[in-house]
């Protein structure tokens, strides 16, 4: 007669999927509990996802449609008297820029006259595609670079090293006009761009994580066995810098997201595309006046890289043995 093993981890009579669900369940609740701030961000991660992918749902308005009226004042043939005294009497229409928000326009319109809070909302799928983008570039190239580098350190460490120090003698956001200004600007070559010049950082972080594993007992004892250095770096080294993968990629998107705005204010940045960084700039001529356009999107910047930050502040708390119970 065979022997059954019993798994004492899980609850008689019930079934291990749901039983792994179950502890699954009950430690995001714990997260969400200990992590204040983490939830929050957390919550505003979701939201901002969630609003990118229905844009077209919860925009109410296209973001390109240009808000008029009938002109009340319209004159066929102004005198020059009476269009100093209201440049647009001499046209039939007139375009409703520059409302405070209000019923029909949540967040207001802007110069030309769309709706702000229809433009905020689909500036976040650039916000989203470029820091994700961004990030899965700079995270898998840092990875694999950094990886190798520590793992085999002598010659291969040297001339790694060197190479990225050299990216790094360079100012970030002068590298990142350069490689803008030499391509097309477009959404690609934007999350190219800056998942490029994100390389060197991420390397230096797994690099020093991987010095650190490299020496420890197990990956020692591994070599020992005869295990090859792919299967050591795959089953032993990478695992126990997941945490650290996970937080590079989560605090990163923030930081992309603020390049991303600060090359499209300064209007190099992606074109023929909606983006919260040149809807600051178009708002900046008349912030005195009507600052509407300038506070929702910067706001919008502000709330999402506030939030990512968070959630990576709480992932690291969680999941780095050093600061776990604290």
């Amino acid at each position: 007669m065979s022997e059954q093993t019993i798994d004492a981890s899980v609850p008689f009579g019930m079934p291990a999927e749901r039983s792994k669900f179950a502890t699954l369940a009950r430690s995001f609740g714990r997260f969400l509990r200990r992590k204040k701030l983490g939830a929050i961000g957390l919550a505003i991660v979701v939201i901002v996802s969630v609003t990118a992918a229905f844009a077209p749902v919860l925009s109410r308005y296209d973001p390109n449609l240009v808000f008029d009226e009938p002109n009340p004042g319209y004159k066929i043939n102004p005198s020059i008297p009476d269009l100093a005294a209201d440049p647009d009497i001499g046209s039939p229409i007139v375009v409703r820029q520059f409302l405070n928000p209000g019923f029909d326009h949540w967040f207001g319109t802007d110069k030309f006259g769309r709706d702000n809070y229809s433009r905020v909302v689909y500036g976040a799928r650039l916000s989203l595609q470029v820091g994700l983008g961004a990030s899965i570039i700079a995270v898998g190239l840092g990875l694999s670079i950094g990886l190798l580098s520590a793992f085999y350190l002598g010659m291969v460490d040297l001339v790694i090293q060197r190479f990225i120090d050299a990216l790094q003698a360079f100012p970030a956001i002068v590298l990142l006009l350069l490689l803008v200004q030499i391509a097309e600007p477009s959404v690609r070559n934007t999350v190219l761009a800056l998942g490029f010049i994100g390389v060197p950082i991420t390397t230096r972080l797994i690099r020093s994580s991987v010095l650190v594993v490299r020496s420890s007992d197990y990956v020692e004892a591994a070599r020992s066995l005869g295990a090859s250095d792919m299967r050591i770096m795959l089953r032993h080294v990478l695992p126990n810098i997941a945490s650290i993968v996970l937080i590079a990629f989560s605090i990163g998107i923030g930081a992309y997201i603020i390049f991303e705005a600060t090359i499209s204010f300064l209007g190099v940045g992606p074109r023929n595309v909606i983006s919260w960084g040149k809807m600051i700039q178009e708002g900046r001529t008349a912030l005195d006046l009507h600052p509407w356009l300038t506070v929702f999107a910067g706001g919008a910047i502000t709330t999402v890289v506030v939030g990512f930050n968070f959630l990576g502040d709480a992932l690291r708390d969680v999941l780095d043995p050093r600061l776990r119970g604290r």
